[in-house]
Parts: C-alpha cells; sequence; structure tokens
C-alpha cells in the first residue's frame, strides 16, 4: 500500500511528467508550423512549372529534395525573364547540395522555385524561417523533454520509497 508521503511523491511525479508532455507537444507544433512546405506547381507554360511564392527573411534557409534536373530558385523579380536557356544566368546559388538536396542560406527577400521538364518535377521545398520562434519552441521542447525525465524519476522514486519504520504497539 503506498503510504501519504509516497503518495505525494508519485503525484507530484505525475503531474511533472504531465507537464512536460504537454510543453513537448506544444514546442513540436510550434516548431512544425514554422515550416513551409511546397510540392505542387503551376504550369504557366508548357514544360515550366512554377512553385508558389517562398517569403525568406535573412535568416532563413530553404532546402529543395530531389531538384529538377533543370530547375532552380529564382528572384520574383526575375521570374517572367526566365526560360529553360537562360535558367544558369537566373538561378540562385545554393549554399551546399548533398544527399540529394540543396541548401540556400541567407537569403533575404521573394523567390520562386522553377523547373523545366515534361512532366511535373518531384521536387519538394522546405522553408524554415528561423529566429526567435524557433529557438522558443526548441527551449519548449527541450524543458519538457527535462521535465519527462524528471517525472518519470520523481514517479520511480516514489514508488521504491520506504514508509516511515513502524512504532512498537501501533499497527
Amino acid at each position: 500500500m503506498i503510504t501519504g508521503v509516497r503518495k505525494r511523491t508519485v503525484v507530484i511525479g505525475a503531474v511533472i511528467l504531465v507537464v512536460g508532455v504537454v510543453m513537448v507537444v506544444a514546442g513540436g507544433v510550434g516548431a512544425l508550423s514554422s515550416l513551409t512546405i511546397n510540392t505542387s506547381f503551376t504550369q504557366p507554360h508548357p514544360g515550366e512549372y512554377v512553385s508558389s511564392e517562398i517569403m525568406l527573411n535573412a535568416t532563413s534557409e530553404l532546402v529543395v529534395s530531389s531538384p529538377a534536373a533543370t530547375g532552380g530558385i529564382i528572384r520574383a523579380q526575375n521570374l517572367n525573364l526566365v526560360n529553360s536557356t537562360n535558367l544558369d544566368t537566373y538561378a540562385v546559388a545554393y549554399s551546399a547540395s548533398g544527399a540529394g538536396s540543396d541548401v540556400y542560406k541567407s537569403l533575404s527577400g521573394d523567390y520562386y522555385y522553377v523547373a523545366f521538364a515534361s512532366a511535373q518535377p518531384g521536387a519538394k521545398i522546405v522553408a524554415l524561417t528561423q529566429g526567435s520562434s524557433v529557438l522558443t519552441y526548441g527551449g519548449l521542447v527541450l524543458l519538457g523533454v527535462v521535465l519527462l525525465i524528471a517525472g518519470i524519476a520523481i514517479i520511480v522514486v516514489g514508488l521504491l520509497r520506504k514508509g516511515p519504520p513502524a512504532v512498537a504497539g501501533q499497527p
């Protein structure tokens, strides 16, 4: 049977555990809401596929996974000037490439992903607007994980704790 002190310890641990779960979920949802994912394209001209507008600030990162063989990130003001033969002239250079993805950093302004192909490109464009909100949500998740671990530890301590010693003559 769980005594009063043990019971309080387990309840406190359970409350801390629940608060930790809530913080992890809230932080995760908040972090995911700061992502913009684009996989659909319009076709203004035959063989030309254009993403929706991508708005970035100086701390944003943009990742294009499975980029088209003839495709790239174009500044919004150059969209009407680009075609399959001059794409390299207007495409923004990526910062890094690997694992089937191109990564763009330190871009600020409005952009489009333009691809020239015979069918809809399979590219996935993920924009992460970094800044205080990402740090806040990451901190919330981290604190939530710490509280989860602490809650579990407190519950275990409460369950393993021995009750007060029996006094002679008392049941």
